[in-house]
């Protein structure tokens, strides 16, 4: 099966995207409190960043802004508010995820890191370590579109640094599949964009790049994890009863 490559991920992109002073970036900010598990967060980031494209991209206010961050940038920025900033950022223009019904991370639309609001100053990255959060899965329905998603076990990230890497695999997937497949996407979409999240390491990472029609991510390697490191794949979406056996093997992330 193919790999989908993207202009993002080619060596000359990876390294003008690390060399920028000044870079656009778009902010993904999580609730400090949320009760998900980290599929939860991780789903949750997903969501956000496609719902902030989605209802943002083409706006004439923020057009130009994805326009320069997609073309010059594509970074992502995970940021923690506590209860008294929370309100504050959902006044903001974004994007939301959900968890247990609750918005728990808004995705921004691109602005300069030079530009960014006061609120974004001063709030901290988010960097709580994976263990902190709870491993329960998020079910799936059956019968419905899903997207998986499949994190690289052997590249270790604290949470926010997940977040921000499956908010690229989610778009990387919708560049990949989006107009070839737009039927299958109009009923994910339809469905309420529902999302699940494995990991794979060694054998099973190359497998599932032979084996299944995937997007990949590859970092630029600003933080956390080596320049070029692949981190996650976006599985095209199918109903979980259609599922590989070998997607269906795999780990909870």
């Amino acid at each position: 099966m193919p790999v989908y490559e993207h202009d993002k991920d080619h060596p000359e992109s990876i390294d003008a995207r690390a060399a920028q002073d000044d870079p656009w970036v778009m902010y993904l900010v999580v609730r400090k409190d949320h009760p998900g598990s980290l599929e939860a967060l991780l789903v949750a980031a997903a969501q956000a960043t496609f719902d902030v494209a989605a209802r943002f991209a083409d706006d004439p206010r923020y057009r130009g802004a994805f326009a320069e961050w997609s073309s010059r940038s594509f970074r992502k920025v995970c940021l923690r508010a506590n209860e008294k900033n929370w309100p504050a950022v959902l006044a903001l223009d974004g994007g939301d995820g959900a968890v247990d019904g609750a918005v728990a991370v808004r995705a921004l639309p691109p602005r300069r890191k030079s530009e960014r609001e006061k609120l974004l100053v001063t709030l901290q990255a988010y960097v709580a370590d994976t263990a902190e959060l709870p491993s329960r899965p998020v079910p799936v329905a059956p019968d419905g579109p899903v997207m998986v998603f499949v994190r690289n076990a052997a590249v270790p990230m604290r949470a926010g640094k997940l977040a921000a890497q499956i908010g690229h695999a989610v778009l990387l997937g919708v560049a990949a599949f989006g107009q070839r497949e737009a039927e299958r996407f109009g009923r994910w979409d339809a469905v309420g964009r529902p999302c699940a999240v494995r990991r794979a390491s060694g054998e099973e990472w190359e497998a599932i790049q032979r084996e299944e029609e995937c997007a990949i991510v590859r970092d630029a390697g600003l933080t956390e994890v080596a320049h070029g490191s692949e981190t996650f794949l976006a599985l095209l979406p199918r109903p979980a009863a259609e599922w590989s056996a070998r997607v269906r093997s795999l780990a909870p992330v």
